[in-house]
């Protein structure tokens, strides 16, 4: 039956089982599912019955419980609507709790739905039974216990139930993030045929023949008026960012050297509304990795390679703000983070916009706080937004712009000659210069998310960049990729160190099945080359093995395995075409391609190191240049 002329019949439940699952699937459909990740297992049958007999459900099946709650984690930042994942009872519903922990610190929507064994089965040392309940702790922002079937409960319970949980994980923005079901069944857990009072359901009449949720949010959310990809839901975020720009004006009054400083995006409504808001700010941005706003982003004075701009202490001293605006997740650069430590202590105020459900104030210094709720965007009028950016010192901005500029051609004339041998450097700048409009570049974490915020440059291309900077973990990167994939069916590429893909070899099953292509470039350093960078580096003995635990492996066999194309460049060059032909086959014919790029650890330290000091003298070079002109200037 296709999904336009299916219509969802609690009558024809086979048990109440059957019921009361697809009475919550049906309604998580009606709000907006992204996404169900579905684990196998016997007690949460039920579960994926349902699933199976709503064709309106986009489903995934995952055999790795953790993996499985990255998929969904993954999905839910693409579309900013929450997937779900099935689990089965036991240990299963534990290995959620990193993907769990994850969507919390990001305000990610997710809803986590295990099953579990009867109350009669608990502390009675039935198999596969364990304390569920709580099992997500503080990371879940609301917890149920959904007890089993009865017909002394009226159906409309499960379905005011399941919007509660979709409520309880979307909205306030400021809250969002995992809400956990734990959902009791007693047999029959197969949709066995059972005799049940069918009449329970005739309350439900009107409900059945719509395609409106139960509870119906008033001006809410999901309103398609607002939907993120239209125009009238770009309108409304670019009024916000007006009346944002109004109140930083209020709290930056008198400031003539003001930075927007962008961390990581997590969600389709943050991205639009930093967009929106850098636009029209009229101020340096430098923008993160994570946040996207490198691409595309015509009218955003943006600062590709904030990261290096402080080699040199003299152009740091020239760009010192005297007040700062931070929007969104953590920054990847360390050195961004003193230079604005710097700036705070030389007298820079500060204005923290927070979105999330905590503070995002590591060095605990602004003292000017905006908070926000993209839950609750401005009604669209008539009214024209001013085209006007804040009166900010010019010559600040284009100084911004030349340093930046100077650093551009250092990295071109070290990291672009196709010939040359790979390095870590070059490859994620090509990996992110490849990427083509509306495609999904996943980032990973330690040294690949370092070398891409550094050594990439701006691009008039418009591509999504995922990141998971919440808790910054480097496991579950490729199921992550996985979920964006599944959901948007856009050309994905995710770019990881070798330990994260080891962490994660068994999401590379997903990866090869074929319905949802990924691009996995990893660099193959044989360990943890982020250490290098460390103080740890200055205790050899400990750092070697102990910290940057080699392991002596490559990725062929893994690859032919799960039946995933595998190449080793060795130049640039030939990783550009790599990357191009690899994503041409995942276009064309559903195919995925692991791209091994391998190096070696101290060698990508020794060149970090010798390509930075080219930036220095570069930018030394640039002051003495500027001072040179000030003075005949004068004379």
């Amino acid at each position: 039956m296709s999904t336009r002329t299916f219509q969802f019949d609690p009558t024809e439940a086979p048990n109440l089982n059957a019921l009361w699952t697809g009475l919550a699937f049906e309604e998580w459909s009606r709000l907006g599912l992204s996404l169900a990740v579905v684990c196998p297992g016997s007690r949460s049958a039920p579960l994926a019955y349902a699933i199976s007999q709503n064709p309106r459900i986009q489903s995934i099946v995952v055999h790795d419980e953790r993996a499985a709650g990255f998929v969904a984690l993954g999905a839910a930042r693409a579309t900013g609507r929450a997937a779900v994942v099935v689990t089965t009872s036991g240990t299963a519903v534990a290995n959620l709790l990193p993907a769990a922990i994850e969507a919390a610190k990001t305000g990610t929507p997710m809803l986590l739905v295990t099953a579990d064994r009867p109350p009669e089965l608990h502390d009675c040392g039935a198999n596969q039974c364990i304390e569920q309940r709580g099992i997500f702790g503080t990371f879940s922002r609301w917890s149920i216990e959904v007890p089993c079937a009865d017909c002394s409960i009226h159906p409309r319970w499960v379905l005011s139930t399941a919007d509660e949980a979709w409520k309880r994980a979307h909205s306030p923005s400021r809250l969002a993030g995992p809400v956990h079901l734990n959902w009791m069944f007693r047999e029959p857990l197969a949709p066995r045929m059972e005799a049940w009072d069918r009449g329970v359901a005739s309350e439900l009449t009107n409900w059945m023949k719509g395609r409106a949720p139960w509870r119906c949010e008033v001006g809410g959310v999901f309103d398609e008026l607002f939907d993120e990809g239209s125009d009238a839901g770009q309108r409304s975020w670019d009024h916000m960012a007006v009346e944002l720009v109004g109140r930083i004006a209020d709290a930056t009054r008198g400031a003539r050297r003001v930075v927007l400083c962008v961390g990581a995006l997590y969600s389709p409504a943050m991205r639009s509304l930093a967009s929106c808001l850098a636009t029209r700010l009229g101020s340096p941005v430098i923008a993160d990795i994570g946040s996207g706003l490198r691409f595309g982003g015509a009218g955003i004075d943006v600062v590709a390679h904030a990261d290096l701009i402080p080699l040199s202490a003299a152009v740091a001293k020239t760009l010192m703000p005297d007040f700062i605006v931070r929007l969104g997740g953590a920054i990847s650069s360390r050195r961004v983070g003193e230079f604005l430590e710097q700036a705070r202590r030389s007298g820079a105020r500060e204005l923290v916009i927070r979105d999330g459900p905590e503070r995002s104030d590591p060095q605990h210094t602004a003292q000017l706080e905006l908070s926000i709720d993209l839950s609750e965007r401005p009604r669209i009028n008539t009214r024209t937004a001013s085209q006007e950016s804040l009166a900010f010192d010019v010559s600040y901005a284009k100084a911004w712009r030349d340093a930046d500029a100077r650093i551009a051609s250092v990295l071109e004339s070290h990291l672009d000659d196709a010939t040359d041998a790979l390095d870590e450097p070059s490859t994620a700048r090509i990996a992110v210069a490849t990427c083509p409009t509306g495609s999904i570049l996943l980032v990973g974490n330690s040294m690949p998310i370092r070398d891409a915020d550094m050594h990439a440059a701006s691009s008039e291309s418009s591509l999504m960049v995922a990141v998971n900077r919440g808790a910054s973990g480097i496991d579950g990167l490729i199921a992550t990729a996985v979920g964006h994939a599944r959901v948007t069916g856009k050309p994905t590429v995710a770019l990881v160190g070798d330990l994260s893909l080891l962490h994660d070899l068994g999401s590379l099953a997903m990866v090869g099945a074929g319905s949802h292509p990924v691009v996995i470039i990893v660099v193959n350093n044989d360990g943890g080359g982020i250490f290098h960078f460390l103080p740890l580096a200055d205790h050899p003995k400990l750092l070697e093995p102990w910290t940057t635990a080699p392991h002596g492996v490559n990725f062929a066999a893994a690859a032919e395995m799960f039946g995933i194309a595998y190449l080793v460049p060795e130049t640039r060059g030939e990783l550009t075409g790599g990357i191009k032909d690899a994503l041409r086959r995942a276009v064309e014919s559903n195919h995925s391609t692991m791209i091994e790029v391998r190096t070696n650890r101290q060698e990508n330290f020794d060149f970090h190191r010798r390509l930075q000091s080219s930036v220095a003298a570069e930018l030394d070079r640039f002051v003495r240049e500027s001072e040179t002109r000030s003075a005949e200037i004068l004379r």
